[in-house]
């Protein structure tokens, strides 16, 4: 995985290190006492008990490293990198005002319409993406406004959080994608839309797999590195 301007690299590698003067993060808050909390969903998505340490959380072995949401687009979660992505939507809290999750082709869509992957209602969906350019991604609500990851699209609202997941060695494993679906408010959860990102094979090394030839090594030693752009 890499680090940010994103892809899946971004994601991971935005926050290995420790954070600088420059690093900016969105305030979360908490949510309604019936909504799911980040620590909740990691919970739903990955298995296990989620404790909050600073701006991450842990499970015992699987860590979720919040990743920058504002320092410049090369580290933070904004843009993504071209890639392979396995994604499953966790949960929806919001159907009606979110559609679906999807994304935005390129760094600057240039009039590219947003492409749709799951409904916001079809939860535990699951998807594998090949991506060939950098892309936002990005949440249609039933209005048809379009939020992306690019606080830049909202006029530099940031809409979106995540977190880089690491195993108990410190491998890349993926990252959880968390949306807001309400540009003008002061009390942000963060928790409308919830998508897991975990490692995809390329297609050559899908093929060695099944073949008999690869198999989850093929996957592993990928330790902290950026998958954001």
């Amino acid at each position: 995985m890499s680090r940010p301007v994103c892809g899946f690299a971004v994601v991971l590698s935005v926050l290995a290190g420790s954070a600088s003067a420059a690093d900016t993060y969105s305030v979360i808050h908490a949510p309604p006492p019936a909504e799911n909390t980040h620590g909740e969903l990691l919970a739903r998505a990955l298995g296990g008990s989620f404790s909050a340490s600073g701006l991450n959380f842990s499970n015992g072995s699987i860590t979720a490293v919040r990743n920058k949401d504002a320092g410049g687009l090369a580290s933070t979660d904004q843009v993504w990198k071209a890639g392979n992505y396995r994604a499953r939507l966790v949960s929806g809290e919001d159907y009606d005002r979110v559609a679906s999750f999807g994304y935005l082709d390129r760094a600057h869509s240039n009039g590219r319409p947003f492409v749709s992957i799951f409904d916001a209602d079809d939860i535990g969906a699951r998807a594998l993406l090949s991506m060939e350019h950098q892309f936002r991604w990005a949440i249609q609500r039933t209005d048809g406004e379009v939020f992306t990851s690019m606080t830049q699209d909202q006029h530099g609202r940031d809409m979106m959080v995540s977190y880089s997941l690491f195993n108990a060695l410190g491998e890349s494993i993926g990252s959880m994608l968390f949306f807001e679906d309400r540009l003008l408010t002061h009390n942000k959860d963060y928790n409308d839309i919830a998508v897991l990102l975990t490692l995809a094979p390329t297609p050559q090394a899908a093929t060695l797999g099944l073949l008999g030839l690869g198999g989850m090594g093929i996957l592993a030693g990928r330790r902290r590195r950026d998958t954001v752009a």
